[in-house]
């Protein structure tokens, strides 16, 4: 028996209501907080608009390779997709391409540490929009979305892997497939924070595997690889290079944000 237009309608319209009953529910009991400060938020949005309007995003002009500003290409808005930076030319990195979300600084610290240390994850939907938006290029192409792993101990430490997280989340807004198990760290390396960038390159030199099992599957393939912070590189290098070695074709890099000025390396 088919259900008159009359009866659609009011069911329709009850449902409407039920579920702005259920969401000012919602708000009530939890009520929305800027991913940057985790405050209360009276009006609209996520983030307050004295933090909003600070925020940098790295969407252009940038470096093609490693996702670097380059200042010297601010009039020329298209020319970023052809252009390296200087230190790629003089020595190019193992990934192919890195994009970051936006300029690791005071404000945007905030929210990364909220997401890394903090362990919250209500940044995750807005934060993986703007890493859609922002590195759609590199995503598109993607066979597997991987994030960088954690070391077993460490993981158990910590109980999650913020960078699983993101690139979860990124995975399901895209429909990529993600990766979680190929890529393996095996050694438990100290933290990077406060070391040069020779001693981070050091400190990750050969922590990454793959094993052979996996092999076959990553031949010839396209990895986007997802990290939070890019500070000089040096992890997600050691991971293309471990990538790379077995047989991925083409590695791309994402991560939440990226520190773009030379500043002691503290994250």
């Amino acid at each position: 028996m088919k259900m008159s237009w009359r009866k659609y309608a009011f069911f329709q319209a009850l449902g409407n209501r039920l579920r702005r009953l259920i969401l000012w529910i919602d708000e009530l009991i939890w009520p929305k907080r800027s991913i940057v400060t985790g405050k209360q938020l009276a009006g609209p949005g996520l983030i307050e608009p004295e933090f909003w309007t600070k925020i940098r995003f790295l969407d252009c002009p940038v470096c093609a390779c490693c996702g670097a500003p380059v200042e010297a290409l601010q009039d020329v808005r298209d020319a970023y997709a052809m252009e390296e930076c200087a230190a790629c030319i003089a020595r190019a990195p193992t990934f192919d391409r890195a994009r970051a979300v936006f300029a690791y600084d005071e404000v945007t610290s905030q929210l990364v540490l909220r997401f890394k240390n903090g362990g919250d994850r209500s940044v995750l939907g807005q934060v993986a929009d703007w890493v859609c938006q922002i590195a759609n290029d590199l995503i598109i192409d993607a066979d597997y979305i991987m994030a960088v792993p954690l070391h077993p101990t460490r993981l158990r430490k910590r109980g999650y892997n913020q960078s699983l997280w993101l690139a979860a989340a990124i995975a399901r807004k895209t429909g990529k497939t993600l990766s979680h198990h190929m890529l393996k760290r095996k050694k438990n390396t100290l933290s990077q924070a406060g070391r040069s960038a020779s001693g981070r390159r050091r400190n990750v030199e050969g922590a990454f595997h793959i094993p052979k099992r996996h092999l076959k599957r990553l031949e010839g393939k396209r990895v986007v690889l997802i990290d939070d912070v890019f500070t000089t590189g040096a992890t997600v290098e050691a991971c293309a290079k471990c990538l790379k070695r077995s047989g991925v074709a083409h590695v791309d890099v994402v991560t939440l944000a990226r520190v773009v000025s030379p500043v002691d390396p503290t994250i």
